[in-house]
């Protein structure tokens, strides 16, 4: 009876299939409203049998009787295979049957491979060591403390590793981590073998340009490219990769190609009945992919694309793999964002900070702006996008009534209005002066045209305020601004010198861009026609005919 009463509330078609038998199912792609009803009813005894995935055993208190494992592999996209569950998650599960203050009993039957048998006896009946898998990321974990600046020697290198979970097992555990008895024997404390995994570790470090390595004295210093890495968490190797095949003038297909060649994504790889479907997806993406779609590199690219386009998958695997996919892309865009600004490049810093947002917000750069907020029907966007005759600069401009008729919906007009006029928008204005004949005093004003509001701005708005040569090529200038909700309404004022070049070009470009919205950007010239520069030299005083003595 309850369950037919609540039948009528559940959005899901294959939960409504199978609940009037007391059956239910539970995992993350369903409705939170669908997630809760089955909590609920599962947790009042009125569901007798829940499939559900293996996240419901660690994030749910859902007590029951007996608990099956269906099959013990996962797909486990950092390694691009099918894999076995780990011992935590299974003990996890079977804990959820015969909770003491719920059952005087519990039942635990896990279904698995012959040939993982003896493995999951052993995992119930006897205890597995735990060993230690830091030395596949050590240099990783060194650049982050020498960025700390917890390590700026190699003899501290050496005397970190042994608080290390590393240190004890290989005490322990010598064998494993190749060292033979005799060398354990002669050094019990392990001093050479911490010795060579510290400097090969920093040698790896150096030849990525991570940091700097003095081998004579053993110092360590950090680089700009090792601060950008332990922010973003990106591996050594991808920073090497990044550092050799960045160009100034990238791209989007070539972005995306030395993206997709990253580090994080070398366990990502094609199998062949996805192949089929990954060919389809390629001819529905927006940017061409040059490799085949067996190629894993094109997967990556494809999935990406996938993602920001909304694409529907069919291939379980694939959809874990576009998940792990995404999240990384927002921090590698990020972080190759930053290698840009260190380097003055201005077109690839305004195309992958547009990446990074392009998969926050998952929409492309040739969609409307308005789609960034949350409350726009998708029938609405479309239309604003057919309308490619009005620039988005004019949308200000529009009164509601001009906006509902623009999109043939005169009641959304007013939301319409009240969006467009919420967009981050800032007002620019210059005063400069030449301090010298090489340095330029800027002295920027700054007006925020826009409503503010903390629940689609929250309390801070983050602007990066760039200077560019009069090609656009170079940042000669570059400093982040902060807007915050109580200053939403005030006029700011930002002061800088700019190197000035020899010959004098044209102009300069102020570029102030927003960090977290797409089309939020402003641009001011400056001019310098008619400005006086010092005197190139100064005049040489008179030279006196004096003889020498």
């Amino acid at each position: 009876e309850i369950l037919r009463e609540e039948l009528s509330t559940v959005k899901n078609a294959d939960l409504k299939d199978v609940l009037s038998y007391g059956f239910a199912i539970h995992h993350a792609g369903m409705a939170r409203p669908d997630r809760e009803l089955v909590e609920d009813l599962f947790a009042d005894g009125h569901i007798g049998v829940l499939c559900c995935t293996a996240t419901l055993a660690w994030g749910v208190n859902l007590p029951a009787h007996a608990v099956i494992i269906k099959g013990t592999q996962i797909y486990d996209p950092s390694k691009g295979r099918w894999a076995e569950l780990s011992p935590l998650d299974v003990l996890q599960m079977l804990g959820r049957a015969g909770r003491p203050q719920y059952d005087t009993e519990g039942e635990g039957i896990i279904m698995t491979a012959h040939s993982e048998l003896q493995y999951y006896l052993s995992l119930t009946n006897l205890q597995l060591p735990v060993e230690s898998q830091m030395i596949k990321t050590l240099p990783d974990h060194l650049n982050a403390e020498v960025v700390l600046g917890t390590i700026q020697t190699l003899d501290e290198a050496v005397d970190w590793l042994s608080y290390t979970f590393l240190y004890v097992r290989m005490l322990k555990n010598p064998n494993l981590y190749g060292i033979s008895d005799k060398a354990a024997a002669e050094d019990p404390t392990l001093q050479h073998r911490r010795r060579d995994l510290a400097h090969t570790a920093a040698c790896m470090l150096e030849r990525s340009h991570l940091v700097r390595y003095d081998r004579r004295s053993g110092a360590l210093q950090t680089t700009p490219l090792g601060r950008i890495a332990s922010q973003y968490y990106i591996s050594h190797s991808s920073m090497a990769l990044y550092s050799r095949h960045l160009r100034p003038n990238m791209a989007d297909i070539d972005l995306l190609r030395l993206f997709s060649m990253s580090g994080e994504f070398a366990h990502i790889t094609v199998r062949e009945e996805e192949k089929l479907e990954l060919s389809k997806l390629a001819t529905r993406v927006p940017i061409p992919v040059k490799e085949s779609p067996s190629e894993p590199s094109a997967k990556i690219n494809i999935l990406l694309q996938a993602y920001i386009s909304r694409l529907k998958l069919d291939g379980f695997a694939l959809v874990s793999d576009m998940a792990f996919v995404q999240q990384s892309a927002a921090r590698i865009m990020r972080a190759i964002f930053e290698i840009s600004l260190r380097r003055g490049w201005s077109s690839l810093a305004k195309l992958t900070l547009a990446f990074a947002n392009m998969v926050a917000y998952r929409i492309w750069r040739s969609q409307s702006p308005l789609r960034q907020f949350k409350n726009v029907p998708e029938i609405v966007a479309r239309k604003l996008e057919r309308k490619s005759d009005i620039e988005w600069a004019r949308y200000a401009d529009l009164t509601p009534s001009d906006l509902g008729e623009l999109v043939g919906v005169p009641k959304m007009g007013r939301t319409l209005h009240r969006l467009v006029h919420q967009f981050p928008k800032l007002e620019l204005s210059a005063h400069v002066q030449p301090i010298t004949r090489s340095i330029l005093r800027v002295e920027l004003g700054l007006v925020p045209d826009f409503e503010y509001d903390t629940k689609v701005h929250g309390y801070v708005q983050l602007f990066h305020i760039i200077v560019e040569d009069v090609d656009g090529e170079n940042i000669l200038h570059h400093e982040m601004f902060l807007l915050k909700n109580t200053g939403a309404e005030d006029e700011h004022t930002v002061v800088f010198t700019v190197n000035i070049l020899d010959p004098l070009p044209p102009s300069y470009f102020i570029r102030v861009i927003s960090d977290r919205w797409l089309h939020s950007e402003a641009v001011l010239p400056i001019s310098f026609n008619k400005m006086i520069l010092h005197a190139k030299f100064y005049p040489p005083t008179e030279l006196l005919d004096l003889q020498p003595l």
